[in-house]
């Protein structure tokens, strides 16, 4: 019986020990920088050509269609 109090004894021990070390160890550790997301997230459109998706900013238009790249653009005439 006194060596089965040891035994449970010795994993409340453990259990604690373990426990402080890790709250350390989250203390000390960086957190990942979490940035919000912009408020002015980009448009992005599809290519017909390839069915890319590229921002509508830097994305090639010709007529009411946008292409990813001047090859895209040459394909779809």
């Amino acid at each position: 019986m006194r060596f089965l109090l040891r035994v449970v004894g010795l994993m409340i021990a453990m259990y604690a020990a373990l426990t402080m070390v890790r709250r350390l160890l989250l203390a000390f550790t960086p957190t990942g920088h979490v940035t919000a997301p912009s408020a002015n997230p980009e448009h992005l459109v599809k290519d017909p050509v390839c069915g890319t998706y590229v921002p509508q900013a830097s994305a090639i238009q010709a007529g009411d269609q946008f292409f990813c790249s001047e090859e895209c653009r040459r394909k779809y005439k």
